[in-house]
C-alpha cells in the first residue's frame, strides 16, 4: 500500500530527527575543537564563532604530546589486527569445517571472554607482563589485544565460512588438495569480504580500548585515548584540547570504514541470498 504524502513527510521527520540525535554529540564535539576555549560553556550559549586550530596545534604541532601518541595507536591497533588474523582464521575454518570435540564449548568459551568486562583482567596480565619483563612495550598491549580481537573474529569468520558451500572443498579434496590449500585456494578467496570486515572491527576494537594501553603502556608508548585522559587535571580540565584529541581519535576509523565501506554491506550480506 502505497504511503500518503503526510505519511512521508512524518517519516522523513522521524528518521531526521534520529540523524540529528546521534550526530549531535560529535558535531558538539567538532565545535568545541574548533571554538575559543572562553566560549566553551559560556552563559547565554555562543553558536557563531570563529573557528580557529590552536587546540589542534598545540596537542599535535607545538609542543604536540599527542602526536606520539596518535602513532603508538596506530602500531598498537594495527598490529593487533594483524596479529589476530591468522590465528581466528585458522581456528574458525577448523570449528567449521572439522569435526572438533567440544566445539560448543570452545565457541560459548570465547564468547564468555566478550562478556566478561575487560577490567578483571588487568591484574594478572599486569604481573604477568611484569614477570616476562614486556610491560610498556607495544608487543604487550598488541599481545594482551587478542583477548578481545581473537574471540569476536572467531565468531564472525567462522559464520562467513560456514556459508562456503562445503561442496567446493570436498570436490579439492578429491583432486589430493590438502586442508591448507582448500582454506587459501577456495575459502579465503571466497570469504574476502569477511574477513576485511572482520579486520576492520579487530582495528577498531583496539584502537578505541583505553583499559590495557592504560596499566601496560608508558610514557613512550602511550596510546592516544590513554592520553586525552592526562587533560582531566586537578587544576581544571582542558576541554578544547581533550575535544581536538578526540576529534583525532576519530578520523582513522572514521577513514577505514569511509575507503572500504562497500566491504561492509557485502561482508554483513554475505551468504544472505540463496540460490
Amino acid at each position: 500500500m502505497a504511503l500518503k504524502p503526510y505519511q512521508k513527510v512524518l517519516i522523513y521527520l522521524a528518521w531526521t530527527a534520529i540523524l540529528l540525535f546521534f550526530l549531535t554529540p560529535i558535531i558538539w564535539f567538532w565545535a568545541l575543537a574548533l571554538r575559543p576555549q572562553a566560549t566553551a560553556f559560556a552563559m547565554p550559549p555562543v553558536f557563531f564563532f570563529r573557528p580557529q586550530l590552536d587546540a589542534f596545534h598545540y596537542t599535535f604541532l607545538d609542543p604536540g604530546v599527542n602526536a606520539p601518541q596518535l602513532r603508538n595507536s596506530l602500531i598498537v591497533a594495527l598490529g593487533a589486527a594483524l596479529l589476530n588474523l591468522p590465528f581466528a582464521l585458522t581456528a574458525a575454518y577448523a570449528l567449521s569445517r572439522f569435526r572438533v570435540k567440544g566445539k560448543r564449548f570452545f565457541m560459548l568459551w570465547y564468547l564468555s571472554l566478550l562478556m566478561a568486562p575487560p577490567i578483571v583482567y588487568l591484574i594478572p596480565y599486569f604481573i604477568l607482563m611484569s614477570r616476562l619483563r614486556l610491560a610498556g612495550t607495544y608487543f604487550s598491549m598488541v599481545l594482551i589485544l587478542q583477548t578481545l580481537t581473537i574471540p569476536m573474529s572467531i565468531w564472525l569468520l567462522k559464520s562467513f565460512i560456514d556459508e562456503v558451500p562445503v561442496e567446493l572443498e570436498e570436490a579439492a579434496a578429491v583432486d589430493g588438495a590438502n586442508w591448507f590449500v582448500r582454506l587459501t585456494r577456495i575459502t579465503l578467496p571466497l570469504t574476502l569480504p569477511g574477513i576485511i570486515v572482520t579486520s576492520m572491527f579487530a582495528f577498531v576494537f583496539s584502537w578505541n580500548n583505553v583499559v590495557f594501553p592504560l596499566v601496560l603502556s608508558n610514557q613512550a608508548t602511550m596510546t592516544l585515548p590513554v592520553g586525552t585522559m592526562n587533560y582531566f587535571a586537578t587544576a581544571g580540565i582542558t576541554w578544547n584540547y581533550i575535544a581536538a584529541t578526540s576529534v583525532m581519535a576519530m578520523i582513522p576509523p572514521m577513514v577505514i570504514f569511509l575507503v572500504l565501506g562497500r566491504y561492509i554491506v557485502r561482508g554483513l550480506t554475505f551468504g544472505a541470498v540463496k540460490g
